[in-house]
């Protein structure tokens, strides 16, 4: 398994008036998994002055979801490049599939706030979560 997993619960505030979770909650719940990858996979803590920052992001929406219950969400990195890498993710809510999710995030230079290239030590990082047939 070369996918991170992580769970987070809903919450009533994040319904709306149809009484389903609303959309903008699914770029949350895509975020809350991105960042848990990120943080075990200890990117956000390399040394270096480097940061993963987001830019693109398309969602899916496949089901509704509802509360009160909790989403799965399942990441992958599918793509490494010179200077960015893709991240596919799944939300998952009573076994079955509520959306999917692409992100595409650079490495910048906290410094000169530009994008930089992908070290190796970056790229031995996000090769743990690497699945390209991930979808």
């Amino acid at each position: 398994m070369a996918f991170h997993v992580t769970t987070h619960p809903l919450r009533f505030c994040d319904t709306d008036k149809l009484g389903h979770v609303n959309n903008a909650v699914y770029a949350v719940m895509i975020e809350a998994g991105r960042a848990d990858m990120l943080a075990h996979s200890s990117l956000l803590s390399l040394e270096g002055g480097r940061a993963p920052v987001i830019v693109r992001l398309e969602i899916d929406f496949i089901r509704e979801m509802s509360w009160p219950g909790e989403v799965r969400v399942e990441s992958a990195v599918t793509r490494i490049g010179g200077k960015s890498f893709h991240l596919r993710h799944r939300l998952i809510q009573d076994g079955e599939v509520a959306g999917r999710g692409l992100a595409i995030l650079a490495v910048m230079d906290m410094t000169t706030r530009r994008a930089v290239p992908i070290t190796p030590a970056w790229h031995e990082e996000l090769s743990a979560y690497f699945d390209p047939d991930f979808t």
